[in-house]
């Protein structure tokens, strides 16, 4: 509702100019699902499976930590869809864990009963009231899944969003190191749904954007503007263990953005399943 609303307060022009477009649910699992998502409901599955209770307990214990351990980057957030509906999933997974351990008892010491926390989220947006209502996103579902996790353990808790960080930054995603936001060390993965600009109606600022970004490729062509985020993804990734996923248009994998793009991708990274 929030991506709607802040898309809808956008004249066409500037729209187009930005390269700014709404990203369904549907679409965000597209890229979220297999990037990281499949991968931890068929870890939780394959726990749910363990025969003895108490070996169940704590592998789940193990797999709650493990879902807050992990650090997400959206450098083109928006209005913070990305990073909202990934914290609900993960969230969700960390609630069914925490129904199971539970068993339907009241839990007399809850503590630090969540572990998943919105402060896991980082996103680089240029559009400062999209900061804002990405800021708001998140706090929003917070507060609607710490209602879910009460209906678990059958307690309130306290809960107050504002006091929560979200670690949304107000910048060109193309001008700052993504270092500054979360160290590569700290990162797990980067995902988004970066402006969609075609080569032939790129600004003089968005020109001036890729020859920063694109200064050790000499030349970069015809390549469309949202090549930029798979450029800086591919120099924060490399030598990593981060994993990266965009949506994008399809003239990356066309033409002559295949060679531009695509060979030098493939000498800066190892791409491994």
């Amino acid at each position: 509702i929030f991506g709607a609303v802040f898309e809808s307060t956008l004249n066409p022009e500037t729209r187009r100019s930005g390269g700014m477009h709404y990203t369904s649910i549907e679409n965000i699992h597209k890229v979220i699902d297999p990037l990281f998502l499949d991968d931890l409901r068929a870890e939780f599955e394959t726990i749910k499976e363990a025969k003895q209770e108490n070996v169940r307990k704590a592998k789940l214990l193990e797999f709650q930590n493990k879902l807050a351990s992990l650090k997400f980057l959206d450098p083109a957030c928006g209005s913070g869809n990305f990073l909202t509906e990934t914290y609900i999933s993960l969230r969700r997974l960390e609630n069914e864990a925490l129904e199971i351990v539970n068993q339907g008892q009241i839990m007399l010491d809850v503590g630090d009963v969540i572990k998943v926390s919105i402060g896991q989220f980082y996103g680089i947006e240029i559009n400062d009231f999209a900061v804002t209502v990405a800021k708001t996103a998140l706090w929003i579902a917070e507060s609607q899944m710490m209602k879910q996790t009460e209906d678990i353990v059958h307690m309130d808790l306290d809960f107050l969003p504002l006091k929560s960080y979200a670690n949304i930054i107000e910048a060109n995603a193309l001008r700052i190191d993504w270092n500054t936001v979360i160290p590569k060390e700290k990162l797990h993965y980067i995902m988004g749904n970066p402006p969609f600009v075609g080569h032939q109606w790129r600004s003089k600022g968005q020109v001036s954007d890729m020859d920063e970004v694109f200064a050790d490729f000499g030349n970069y062509g015809k390549l469309d503007y949202v090549a930029s985020w798979f450029k800086k993804s591919a120099d924060m990734i490399t030598k990593t263990t981060i994993r990266s996923a965009f949506v994008a248009t399809n003239s990356l994998v066309q033409g002559e953005s295949v060679a531009t793009m695509w060979k030098p991708f493939f000498t800066m990274i190892s791409f491994t399943r």
